[in-house]
């Protein structure tokens, strides 16, 4: 703002800003209306120093909440605006001082995360706690630094993290000599071809000096777009970056998806109500049910872990019935007079399924006890 945006704006309470269309410098329309937003600071402070630039004056002001017990209007009151030349861009800073004793502030780092989840993420736009700007690195999670070399064009750097939750702005943001040019992206990534969410819990950056537009030759001063928000689509230099940055990110994802598959699978095929069945299945056949568990476990990256074990549950309800099938008939098939064949086939499906025929058989005899049928047995000499 100008200094007297400031004085005729700023420090009007009432004034319906959209009432009379008023845009932003990039023309986008006004969110506040009544104006009362700059006096939220005082909830948690009794000080707020309000310092604003436009082309090359900066004018600063300090309320005091004081001063506002016996104030109707802001513009009824005079306020002492300092008004100085500088060499800095255009651009606003507010601070909130003297704040309250009674307040149980969090430590600095957690702050720094709330507001990063939580603040809408720009480039022209940065919050400080304590002087630290609030980026992705304080988000909690597991941290993943690199390191890479684009054939052609330069290395680049930085640091991605596995955040232990979804967040709201997920992706990596391109920063070039220390500051933000391009707002958090996944650069295309199709979110719904990977699970466990796992493509909305990466944060981090990309760290690029080569597009910095100061740099030297071949045009990369060009690189970034004047309004300073991104880089230009049509550069050579930027669109094999951004197809490096894409594939980057699919790995990334694919990689932690195969890890979380692989975790999830041998958990669930450890817990004991699966592993016992598994277990009492003949060898050729629990290595083939294992692997389609396995197989249709990695498809359920979204599904919980109790519909997961239901399917599982069905699959081993197959193989169970099929190896009792396969065993009777092979029963049927064999010579049982000569003890070695039946000692084989024991020892090749299990003595275990050898007790479930014969749990079947019982069953079968006291039904038809119960229905009083008698069994017919045909005898040969």
């Amino acid at each position: 703002m100008s200094s007297a945006d400031l004085q005729q704006k700023f420090l009007h309470i009432g004034r319906d800003r959209r009432e009379n269309g008023d845009r932003t410098a990039l023309g986008r329309l006004v969110i506040g209306s009544k104006g009362l937003g700059k006096l939220a600071g005082f909830g948690i402070a009794s000080r707020i120093r309000l310092t604003t630039t436009f082309e090359g004056k900066q004018s600063s002001i300090t309320i005091d909440k004081s001063d506002l017990e016996t104030v109707q209007e802001l513009t009824n009151h005079k306020f002492d605006v300092t008004i100085t030349d500088t060499a800095l861009a255009n651009g606003a800073k507010i601070e909130l001082l003297q704040l309250h004793e009674a307040l149980h502030l969090p430590p600095a780092d957690v702050l720094r995360r709330h507001l990063f989840s939580s603040m809408p993420s720009h480039a022209e736009f940065k919050i400080n706690v304590n002087g630290v700007e609030c980026t992705a690195g304080d988000v909690l999670g597991t941290k993943n630094l690199f390191t890479e070399k684009i054939d052609g064009i330069g290395e680049v750097s930085g640091f991605y993290i596995v955040a232990n939750s979804r967040q709201g702005n997920p992706g990596l943001a391109v920063r070039v000599r220390g500051r933000i040019v391009q707002e958090p992206s996944l650069f295309g990534l199709d979110t719904r071809m990977h699970g466990f969410f796992t493509a909305e819990k990466i944060v981090g950056e990309i760290n690029a000096e080569f597009l910095d537009p100061e740099g030297a030759g071949e045009g990369r001063h060009d690189l970034i777009k004047t309004s300073r928000d991104g880089f230009l689509e049509d550069s050579d230099v930027v669109q094999k970056f951004q197809s490096w940055a894409s594939e980057f990110v699919r790995k990334v994802v694919s990689g932690i998806d195969q890890g979380e598959t692989k975790k999830r699978t041998d958990a669930l095929m450890e817990t004991p109500e699966i592993k016992v069945r598994l277990d009492a299945l003949p060898p050729h056949v629990r290595g083939t049910a294992s692997q389609v568990v396995r197989g249709i476990v990695a498809k359920l990256k979204t599904a919980s872990e109790e519909d997961a074990k239901s399917l599982v549950e069905w699959v081993l309800r197959y193989y169970e019935s099929n190896v009792l099938k396969e065993l009777m008939q092979a029963i049927a098939a064999a010579d049982i007079q000569e003890a070695e064949k039946l000692a084989g086939l024991i020892n090749e499906w299990g003595l275990s399924q050898l007790n479930s025929v014969v749990g079947i058989v019982e069953t079968q005899i006291n039904i038809r006890a119960s229905l009083k049928i008698r069994p017919q047995f045909a005898c040969r000499r």
